[in-house]
């Protein structure tokens, strides 16, 4: 059943402290205005997502020692400078440009500083508290790290998504999974992650969407994964580019592109 869109909203709104479900992307452009200079919309023991607005002069330099970020750019241009040392210092900073799509990299205990454009720069930082995931759960979780680089471009990920068949990974290390999901003109499975919330960040074509309710035949796939063959109970939602998507752990879900193809970022946190 598909529920109004007021009511969806309502499940969707970050007053609640836990977003969930689909988030229509004019309504996240709507909550960057709320984003004075940050909004937390997600938090959770292991996992928070906050929109951060940047405007003006350069801010402050910054440092998070409790959480691995990943910055999904949405709007906007800024200079981005980074440092594994002291705050403010100048030895070991590293400067990247960066701007709307593109992807940054700030490992915990990595000083920051942005300096924004003529625009103001808005980014959903994707904060993962959890150092570590104790299950290699998610196609592409090697035991052995592989980073993604510091910043992930637009362009690239937009190549990815439209030449690959399969999902590709950008980033597998600590408790966070990152991969280029794609389903080429054939629907997802049904499932259910007991262990991992994910996040999808939408890019490339539309699909049907259905999260919650129960699982038909349900059965192991692997630890703390299960597949069926079909769900009962569920709500239906229509994705496509720049919306977000939130499953809690324990949520069924299920995605159909139809024959077209779809394509996203998926953040993946286990713990």
């Amino acid at each position: 059943m598909r529920f109004p869109l007021p009511i969806l909203l309502l499940v969707s709104w970050p007053a609640y402290g836990q977003l969930r479900d689909v988030v229509k992307s004019d309504e996240v452009d709507k909550m960057f205005t709320r984003a004075v200079p940050s909004l937390e919309v997600l938090a959770k023991p292991n996992i928070a997502i906050v929109f951060r607005v940047n405007s003006g002069k350069p801010g402050a330099w910054e440092k998070s020692s409790n959480a691995d970020e990943f910055w999904f750019v949405r709007h906007g241009t800024a200079g981005v400078s980074l440092n594994t040392g002291e705050a403010g210092g100048a030895q070991g900073q590293q400067h990247y440009d960066v701007t709307a799509g593109d992807v940054v990299n700030v490992p915990r205990n990595t000083a920051y500083q942005i300096t924004p454009g003529a625009a103001r720069f808005e980014y959903v930082a994707v904060r993962v508290f959890p150092a570590e995931r104790p299950l290699g759960i998610g196609i592409g979780a090697a035991k052995t790290p592989h980073p993604m680089a510091t910043v992930a471009r637009k362009a690239q990920i937009e190549a990815t998504l439209a030449s690959a068949d399969k999902n590709v990974t950008l980033h597998s290390a600590g408790a966070t999974l990152i991969n280029h999901v794609v389903y080429k003109g054939a629907p997802g499975p049904f499932e259910v992650h007991q262990t991992c919330d994910d996040l999808y960040f939408m890019r490339l074509g539309t699909a049907r969407a259905q999260l919650d309710g129960t699982l038909v035949n349900g059965k192991d796939d692997s630890p703390g994964e299960i597949r069926g063959t079909g769900v009962t109970g569920s709500r239906s939602f229509t994705i496509g580019p720049g919306d977000m998507v939130v499953i809690p752990r324990n949520t069924a879900h299920f995605m159909d592109p139809g024959s077209n193809k779809l394509g996203y970022l998926l953040v993946k946190v286990c713990d």
